[in-house]
């Protein structure tokens, strides 16, 4: 009778005393080299992320600031003291790449800083024009065959009532989003579209929902989607001209 070695026993080489205790201390120094990268990387990226806020509340004289944390799914609201004063879970561009947007129709969220130009609320006087355009683009019926369909069922339409209760509205694209467009196109990574170049897009707000399934997902065309109860509770921290910095992290 004879045994045939397993492919781990066969390239395993002789063991010698004390084996097992130096492979244990190279584990534990990889694991703490680990640690501590990881820890540095999160302290850069609240660096990065403070440093932004406060950039933003120089030329901005409002008390709140939008940070946007793609990788998190989560909307942060700032104070001046750089505070959190509320946070919020929300959807966005169903791009699965994550990447910044780049054209009209890829289905990602810009990344930058930007600022609130268009405040629409179905709350407003309804003689206002805040209150009329969202009532008229809340009318609007998407169809899954265009494109737009609810989070998880493609065939289901997304219907009326998209944007929710609030719509606000951002200044994309800026200075930043045209240069890296214009770039684009010159190295032909901006497709033709019926012939023609897509456009850079535009619309890209922070909005209500009607599919709160999307919520925490990837599933917009580009803006952020929130609760419809979260984002009638944000719009105590919005005003025209609130920064709103989207990042990656």
């Amino acid at each position: 009778m004879f045994f045939l070695k397993s492919p781990a026993s066969m390239n395993e080489g002789p063991r010698r005393p004390g084996d097992a205790g130096m492979n244990a201390g190279i584990a534990g120094r990889l694991l703490l080299a680990a640690s501590i990268i990881s820890f540095l990387a999160t302290q850069a990226a609240c660096a990065t992320r403070e440093d932004l806020i406060k950039k933003a509340f120089k030329n901005f004289k409002g008390g709140h600031a939008i940070f946007v944390s793609k990788k998190n799914f989560r909307l942060d609201v700032y104070d001046r003291q750089l505070k959190v004063v509320a946070s919020y879970m929300i959807g966005y561009g169903s791009n699965a790449d994550m990447k910044p947007k780049l054209y009209e129709g890829d289905n990602r969220t810009p990344e930058g800083v930007y600022a609130v130009n268009e405040i629409l609320s179905m709350d407003a006087d309804s003689k206002s024009p805040s209150y009329r355009v969202l009532r008229d683009m809340n009318k609007r019926y998407f169809r899954a065959s265009e494109g737009h369909s609810r989070f998880g069922e493609p065939d289901a339409d997304l219907g009326d009532n998209a944007y929710g209760p609030r719509y606000f509205g951002i200044d994309y694209p800026n200075a930043e989003d045209r240069a890296r467009y214009r770039k684009s196109v010159r190295k032909g990574m901006v497709p033709l579209v019926k012939g023609k170049r897509a456009g850079i897009g535009y619309g890209i707000a922070i909005h209500g929902n009607n599919d709160e399934n999307a919520i925490g997902h990837l599933s917009s065309n580009g803006c952020v989607r929130m609760f419809n109860r979260d984002v009638v509770e944000l719009e105590q921290y919005i005003q025209l001209g609130t920064p709103v910095i989207i990042l990656a992290e």
